[in-house]
């Protein structure tokens, strides 16, 4: 949750009071009152009087009473944004300021209500109505700025900068200038991640759609590692929601884009060390299991047809990849095959919000050395894209499996597999 601060009602009041359109207005009102004052045109009779305090209560009635009405319009406008560009806490925000505002101003009518009451009973002078007069003026002139800026367009932008806290200038160094898209791509990377790491044991569907504050907000206190850095969170949230709508007052600050780096440093840390404890601890990990469906591959046809010559080159790939799916299983994870996958011909992916290519494992038929010629560019072309790459080759001659693939850290490595 955003911090709450002390005594919110009156620091809004008092920024509601010093609003430069309440200041105008203000003196206005009281340059009035002060011509009113001393240039004294009304007769001193009771019907006047009475008419004054008359006429600004019930005026003021009528106002009390559209007060609601326009919030109440409000706050279905705000039920309105909660799915679109804004964070839950500027709308959160927007409503409490408007409920603050609102109840100062019927306060402050009310007020007026009683003293122009007062007078009508007690004090039928000049002096007397001049000030029930100012009170009503006030009034007035708080309800139209109320109503005013509740159709203000700019009031969600001050908001956004508001929250927005600009971090103290390294004197370390030259700082680079980031541009807006840089921010945005770095900035929706770290959202992917952070919601890998909520995802890779729960249901991602719960965070699918929620965006990065509401995920901090709501969730901290069951992920210690966002409750950690959850002040980071928040500034950079602040920051990016203030680039996006007031993007032409504002730059990006370069140790918030920083601190985005470090966070998805982090996150995906944690990422890989659930990859590496629940699903495959390492790239020998893979490997055995691919050695093992190849031995029971070639037991199978060898049982068959008595021969390893005979291998069904027209199946060999369904062949494989049929087997290689009744080995890998789990929870964390689904397997397509060459029909479903879309850059290889078997593929694991991850199931969390990213579903991330865990493994990419392609089948070629050809000899050993047109192998090495094709397997290092495909490695290249993919090692991005997939945490371990294989890629398997049944060389018909030499009557033998080669294997080359990727370790983790993107390192070439082959293996010879022989079927006796």
């Amino acid at each position: 949750m955003v911090k709450q601060e002390r005594f919110q009602f009156m620091k809004q009041i008092f920024k509601f009071l010093f609003l430069m359109n309440n200041l105008i207005l203000g003196f206005f009102v009281i340059g009035f009152l002060i011509f009113i004052y001393q240039y004294n045109y009304l007769y001193n009779s009771n019907d006047n009087y009475t008419w004054i305090y008359s006429a600004s209560m019930q005026t003021l009635a009528a106002l009390i009473a559209l007060l609601p009405i326009s919030f109440s319009y409000y706050l279905h406008k705000i039920e309105d944004q909660k799915s679109k560009e804004f964070d839950s806490y500027i709308l959160k925000k927007l409503e409490k300021d408007v409920y603050y505002e609102m109840m100062f101003v019927i306060m402050f009518s009310l007020l007026s209500i009683i003293i122009n009451l007062g007078s009508l009973f007690f004090r039928f002078n000049y002096s007397t109505a001049v000030i029930a007069t100012g009170f009503t003026l006030f009034s007035v002139q708080f309800v139209v700025i109320y109503i005013y800026r509740l159709f203000d367009p700019d009031r969600v932008f001050d908001i956004l900068k508001e929250f927005d806290v600009e971090t103290e200038i390294s004197t370390e160094g030259t700082q680079k200038i980031v541009t807006l898209d840089e921010f945005i791509t770095i900035y929706l990377q770290l959202e992917t991640v952070v919601k890998d790491y909520i995802s890779n044991e729960n249901d991602n569907s719960l965070i699918d759609k929620l965006p990065l504050y509401d995920i901090v907000d709501n969730l901290s206190k069951d992920f210690p590692v966002l409750e950690e850095y959850y002040k980071d969170f928040k500034e950079i949230i602040f920051h990016r929601n203030n680039l996006i709508h007031n993007y032409n007052e504002v730059t990006v600050d370069y140790n918030k884009y920083s601190r985005i780096l470090e966070l998805i440093k982090v996150f995906e840390k944690y990422n890989d060390q659930f990859i590496s404890d629940k699903i495959f601890s390492n790239v020998s990990a893979v490997k055995n299991i691919i050695e093992i469906a190849l031995t029971e591959y070639s037991s199978d046809y060898r049982n068959k047809d008595k021969s390893v010559d005979n291998i069904q080159i027209s199946t060999y790939e369904e062949d494989v990849s049929s087997l290689l799916q009744s080995y890998f299983i789990s929870d964390y994870y689904e397997t397509l095959d060459f029909e479903e996958s879309e850059d290889m011909d078997f593929e694991i992916i991850q199931n969390n919000y990213s579903n991330r290519k865990l493994l990419g494992i392609d089948f070629k038929m050809t000899d050993s050395k047109n192998f090495k010629i094709l397997s290092k560019p495909l490695l290249s072309k993919l090692m991005n894209k997939y945490l371990y790459i294989f890629i398997i080759n049944y060389d018909l001659a030499l009557n033998q499996f080669e294997v080359h693939y990727l370790t983790k850290d993107k390192k070439q490595r082959s293996d010879i597999f022989k079927i006796k």
